[in-house]
């Protein structure tokens, strides 16, 4: 979620629980699923590479979140020569670290937390 996002859903349910109406939780996300913003709305996707993608690459991407997402997505592309190789998939609020810093990172986590 965005930070507006948090303080949004924090703000809500502080008052039905603050309020004893913690059982209208199902009806609050109910109406906002059935609203016309929600349906309307788009996955923010952010796809950070470490060099430019080509037009296949792309495709083999755009072809898994059609999948996973739906077609209702708004694709951002960024470039992070840190990642050495490979690429991060942000989807909303899931993260796919394919990057090589990302598994150099868990090895050394790995290894860290066995000392």
């Amino acid at each position: 979620m965005t930070n507006r996002a948090d303080i949004i859903a924090k703000t809500i349910l502080t008052h039905l629980k603050e309020s004893g109406q913690t059982a209208l939780i199902g009806s609050v996300v109910d109406s906002l699923i059935n609203s016309s913003e929600y349906k309307n709305s788009k996955s923010h996707v952010v796809v950070t590479s470490a060099v430019g993608l080509d037009a296949t690459e792309l495709k083999g991407i755009t072809a898994y979140l059609d999948k996973s997402v739906g077609s209702s997505y708004e694709l951002i592309q960024d470039v992070d020569a840190s990642l050495v190789a490979g690429f991060t998939l942000q989807v909303n609020d899931t993260f796919i670290d394919a990057s090589v810093l990302g598994k150099i990172n868990t090895v050394s986590n790995k290894l860290t937390a066995k000392e």
